[in-house]
This record gives C-alpha cells, sequence and structure tokens, in this order.
C-alpha cells in the first residue's frame, strides 16, 4: 500500500492533523454491513443523524455579541477559502464545509455502528465487494435540486478524476478501493499508473439506488462512505470531468457559492476575513439550532483567549498555557471515555462547562533512518520518560504513547494496550533508562568529546508552547547521553515539505484516525518508499512489511480475518520498537469549554465531530 503522506495528493490525516494538539480534524466513520458468514445483510440505516461530520476542532468563540437572540450563533475560525468537497482543507474551510455537505452515513452519539444520513437502507453482496446503497428520497440540494444517484455518481467520478481533487486516494487507493481501470502516465521523466476516468464501478441503477462494486472486501467500507470528500454535489454542476461543461466556473463554485444537502447553505463569504451561513430551510434532516453561523476569521490564540474570557464568546477552548488540570471536575462518563464537568474558576470569576473526549490520535517524532543512527534513535527511546510530556507539556491532558495504535482501537482496548506495553516495551514504561542509553552510545562509539548531532523541528504554530517545552526536555536528557540536539521551529507545511524531500533529521508530527481499527494508523509504519522515516533494509523492517502484508491479504469482515489482522498489528509495533523510526510521544483528548447562554452536546469521541447546528441558543 502506498504511503499517502508522500503522495502529491496528500494524507488526509498526516497533512490535516498532524498537530500533536488535542485540536484534530476526525471523521466520522461507520462500521458493519455484512454478517461475519458473508450472507447478504440488508440493514435498515436507521434515523438521520446530522450531529456527526468531519471536521477541525479548532478554537470556537463569538463576534462581541456572541450567539444572540435572534438565533445566530458567532464563532472564529481559521483561514477560510476552499470549500470543494474533493479538496484537502485547512481547519476554517473544514469548519465551513462540515455545515453545508452531508455525507451518506454518519456516527450515532452512542456508539461506532453507521446510521443513515443520505441512506435509507443498504445490502453487501455475498462476497463483500458490492454494496447497493437506497438513498433518502426527497433530499434537496441548495439550488433546489432533488439529491439522485447520478448526482453521487458524478461526485465520485469528481474525486477520482477531476484536476482540482486532491483526494482521490480515498477511493483509489488501499485499503477502501473502488474498482476502477488505470493507464500509464509519465510524469517527472517516470511512467506511472493513473486512474482511467470514466472506469469508477459506481452505477446509478436507477435514481435512487447506487451500486458501488470495490476491488477487494474491507471490513471497515462504510467509514469511507461517510468520509466528507464523497459527499455529493449537484451532478455537473461544475465542468471539470469529462462530459460536463458546468453550470458555473470552478472558483465560484468552491469559494463563494458551494452547492450541498447540508443543513446550511452559504449566505455570503468574505475571504479571509468571514462568512455567514443560514440554515437550509429545505433540509432533509432535523431543523438546525442557531438560525444562521457567522464565522469570523481569527488566528491569534491569545485574542481568542481574551475574547471568552470577556464573555464575547459562549464555545471555546483554551490554549494549552491558560489550562489548569485542577480546575477540572469531572461529573458524568459515557461509554466511550468522554467526560463531562465543569472547570474553574476562569479569571474573570466563572465556571464553564466542560468535556473532554478521546481524539483516537498519535503524536510522534519522526526520525530519518538515513540520517539518524539506529543507536542513536534507540538511546533516545531510553532516555525519555513519556509521562513527562504529558504532565509537563500538556498539562495531563492525554496519555503517554507506547504504540502507533491510540488505546481505544487497539486490539482488546485500553486494558491490553497497557498490558502489551508494561511487559513488552524494551526501553522502560513509564520511566527513564538513562543508563541504558548512555551504554547504547558509548558501544556505538559515541562519548562527550565526540556526541551524535541531531537537529529537531517542531511546530511554531501549532501548540507551540507545548512543543518548546518538549524540546527543551529531549535537549536536556540526550544531552547525558551523548547526543548533541539543536532545535528548530517552522510552520507545519514547511515541515511537511522538508520532510517529503528527507531533509529533516526528526521532526514533529502525528496522526488522527479515519476508522476505529489499527491499520489506519500502522499504514504509516511500514517500510514504503514513501515513508518519512525512511526505514528499510533491517530484519525489524522486513517483519513489520510482512505483517502489512498480512493485514492487506486479511481485510475481510471474518472472525478468522480479524485474529490475523489483530496479531499482525502487534507485530509491526513490535518490530518498530526494535527500530525506532518514530519516537513515540502521547496520545492526545479533545477539549471544549462553553458558558451556560448555549446548550452543547459532549462530543463522544474522536470518530464524532461537533456541528454547530446541535447548539442550542
Amino acid at each position: 500500500m502506498p504511503n499517502r503522506a508522500a503522495d502529491s495528493a496528500g494524507s488526509r490525516r498526516e497533512f490535516l492533523t498532524a498537530t500533536g494538539t488535542v485540536a484534530t480534524a476526525l471523521v466520522a466513520g461507520c462500521t458493519g454491513g455484512q454478517d461475519d458468514d458473508g450472507e447478504t445483510d440488508t440493514t435498515e440505516a436507521g434515523e438521520t443523524e446530522t450531529g456527526e461530520t468531519e471536521a477541525s476542532e479548532t478554537e470556537t468563540e463569538g463576534t462581541d455579541e456572541g450567539g444572540d437572540a435572534s438565533g445566530t450563533l458567532s464563532l472564529s475560525i481559521p483561514e477560510a477559502s476552499n470549500f470543494d468537497p474533493v479538496q484537502i482543507k485547512g481547519d476554517g474551510s473544514q469548519v465551513v464545509s462540515n455545515h453545508l455537505f452531508d455525507r451518506l452515513f454518519t456516527l450515532p452519539d452512542d456508539g461506532l455502528d453507521p446510521q443513515g444520513n443520505l441512506v435509507d437502507s443498504y445490502e453487501v453482496s455475498d462476497d463483500g465487494l458490492t454494496y447497493t446503497l437506497e438513498l433518502k428520497q426527497g433530499v434537496t440540494f441548495h439550488d433546489g435540486s432533488e439529491l439522485t444517484a447520478g448526482d453521487v455518481v458524478y461526485s465520485w467520478e469528481r474525486l477520482a478524476a477531476s484536476e482540482n481533487s486532491q483526494e482521490g486516494g480515498s477511493i483509489l487507493d488501499e485499503p477502501f478501493v473502488v474498482a476502477h481501470e488505470t493507464t500509464t502516465e509519465t510524469v517527472d521523466g517516470e511512467d506511472q499508473e493513473v486512474y482511467e476516468p470514466g472506469t469508477l464501478g459506481v452505477e446509478a441503477v436507477d435514481d435512487y439506488t447506487l451500486e458501488v462494486t470495490l476491488e477487494q472486501p474491507f471490513f471497515d467500507a462504510l467509514f469511507w462512505f461517510a468520509y466528507g470528500s464523497l459527499s455529493p454535489i449537484p451532478e455537473g454542476i461544475v465542468g471539470d470531468v469529462e462530459e460536463y461543461d458546468g453550470e458555473m466556473e470552478y472558483t465560484t463554485f468552491a469559494a463563494e457559492r458551494p452547492v450541498g444537502t447540508g443543513s446550511y447553505e452559504i449566505d455570503n463569504v468574505n475571504t479571509g476575513s468571514s462568512v455567514r451561513l443560514t440554515a437550509f430551510d429545505e433540509y432533509h434532516g432535523d431543523e438546525p439550532g442557531p438560525d444562521a453561523i457567522d464565522m469570523q476569521v481569527v488566528e491569534n490564540s491569545d485574542t481568542l483567549y481574551q475574547r471568552a474570557i470577556n464573555r464575547n464568546v459562549d464555545l471555546f477552548t483554551l490554549p494549552n498555557s491558560r489550562f489548569d488540570p485542577n480546575k477540572v471536575t469531572i461529573e458524568e462518563e459515557g461509554s466511550l471515555g468522554q467526560k463531562a464537568g465543569t472547570y474553574g474558576e476562569l479569571s474573570n470569576g466563572e465556571t464553564v462547562n466542560y468535556s473532554t473526549w478521546d481524539d483516537a490520535y498519535i503524536a510522534y517524532f519522526i526520525l530519518n533512518c538515513q540520517r539518524v543512527d539506529r543507536p542513536v534513535r534507540r538511546a533516545m527511546a531510553y532516555a525519555i520518560n513519556q509521562q513527562n510530556f504529558v504532565e509537563q507539556a500538556f498539562k495531563g491532558v492525554g496519555e503517554p504513547a507506547y504504540h502507533y495504535t491510540p488505546p481505544s482501537v487497539y486490539p482488546g482496548g485500553q486494558e491490553a494496550y497497557d498490558a502489551h506495553a508494561e511487559e513488552n516495551y524494551p526501553y522502560g514504561y513509564n520511566e527513564a533508562r538513562v543508563d541504558e542509553a548512555r551504554s547504547v552510545m558509548e558501544e556505538a562509539g559515541y562519548d562527550d568529546s565526540n556526541p551524535a548531532s541531531v537537529t529537531l523541528t517542531v511546530y511554531n504554530d501549532r501548540n507551540p508552547d507545548a512543543y518548546s517545552q518538549i524540546a527543551e526536555l529531549l535537549r536536556t536528557k540526550f544531552a547525558s547521553v551523548h547526543i548533541e540536539l539543536s532545535v528548530e521551529s517552522a510552520p507545519f507545511g514547511t515541515i511537511i515539505d522538508q520532510a517529503i524531500n528527507g531533509s529533516l533529521d526528526m521532526f514533529s508530527l502525528g496522526n488522527g484516525l479515519e476508522y476505529p481499527a489499527p491499520a489506519d494508523v500502522l499504514q504509516y509504519a511500514y517500510p514504503s518508499s514513501g515513508n518519512f522515516s525512511q526505514w528499510e533494509g533491517t530484519e525489524a523492517a522486513q517483519r513489520a512489511l510482512d505483517a502489512w502484508n498480512r493485514i492487506q491479504d486479511n481485510l475481510g469482515p471474518s472472525e478468522e480475518a480479524q485474529q490475523a489482522r489483530n496479531e499482525a498489528y502487534v507485530e509491526m509495533e513490535e518490530a518498530a520498537w526494535e527500530d525506532v523510526p518514530v519516537l513515540l510521544n502521547y496520545h492526545p483528548r479533545g477539549q471544549r469549554y462553553w458558558y451556560d447562554d448555549v446548550d452543547v452536546p459532549v462530543k463522544p469521541s474522536g470518530f464524532h465531530t461537533l456541528k454547530y447546528d446541535d447548539v442550542s441558543l
């Protein structure tokens, strides 16, 4: 499987959510659709839900008036400029898109099984390759046209073939691969297999019946049907695929007048400054809470904080530097690990509502194995105690990481995660082993007069305070084990560019899961030509690759396939421990705060996202 982190289209998770913060973009996914015995399963897709979409957990706050009596909710978002579903979007653009475009499936508040949103029911063929989806009738686009299966076919063809698409891998790359043909093109002097337009295995059987054929069975296929880039738009509205001239210019659609079936529609866009949404009167689902949402572009965290303290906002997050864990009181806990209670007092004397949830995310430091020797990487792992990262840099919000896989999706869950790490992690569970680190280095020929020199590059635009603290912790620890660490900072985008070029020794990155299975994060934990760590050529690397191939050979929904995957997941984790292509950091938790002026549903998990149409003023 290709490592999408290095693809020109980018990785939907590593490129957008590799922040190492509690503010991550997360996808609402779904599972199920076929019994383990392989028999065709016709399933009612459930009641329409509007509360779960793919969204970036951003700092949110209002204008000076906040939510008002007329039903307008005011928020702050990062920069927002392109809302096309097939574009990889920054946080602000994604927040807008979440309200404009609906997905085929969503998640219920109390679990991770799919419920229908634009789909009434579905069938899966005995071989697990064909999904027949019955679309909900009477769903209206913002332009007044009715949603049909032809709109979905067109939208997915754009996703696969449009020159404007950056998300084609979501339906053309493993593990979820819609059947298609390829052709050979020469790019930069090299032949590459690319999608052949018009060959996608998606068919409109009739106006409301959609048939999707996959290249291979996939146990979590419905999570992809819930992915935001697969959201339908009206057939032919833009002409960036064959046989369509388009009804409007692409830039108009993408940045000014995007058209979807979502609970809100565009009222006004002032690019770089503000976006106003109004509730869509013909929305097929539950009526949204706010009549309108005003989104102001605000980037400065200090400004966001001060407006929250001044009660100019009702709903917000706190910068990590302002958070005091001693002010948290937890009153309720949910079945998915979500917690709710209060936080306070704030500096304005107020006590506010508070919630936190498992983000299903791993933050780590990637080590370029071609630039940093294996003994140095192993010494680094011995020298650190991940618990210090959580306590000192992230104020105890999160858990120390000993696996790529977050505890909530590790085979057997949190208990199995902890037991495997405590019994097997070779570098010290919840402790630093400085003597072992020093011995590894000295055996490799390093000493005080001949230290290893490594440069660490961390974000200066994503939780910079926390990462500067971690960098200082690492520098101090490494100095005592013959590693001279230099620290540089750069914007996230610059780090990605340099990582692609292979010019960094060590850098901050991370991955939020798209569906609740270790395979989604372990796709970055095996040797491949596009892997940022450039890990290859060792026995451990080969074991990781062999285990990954076994996972790909067992992607079906049966219990036997699941067991084979679980065993291979653990083998991949242990192989990575041996060679240390990444220095594991922590698993974050999300947080949100709000005043009593609004009623905000608690976010259940990192696979659920909270659209603001669920907020009651």
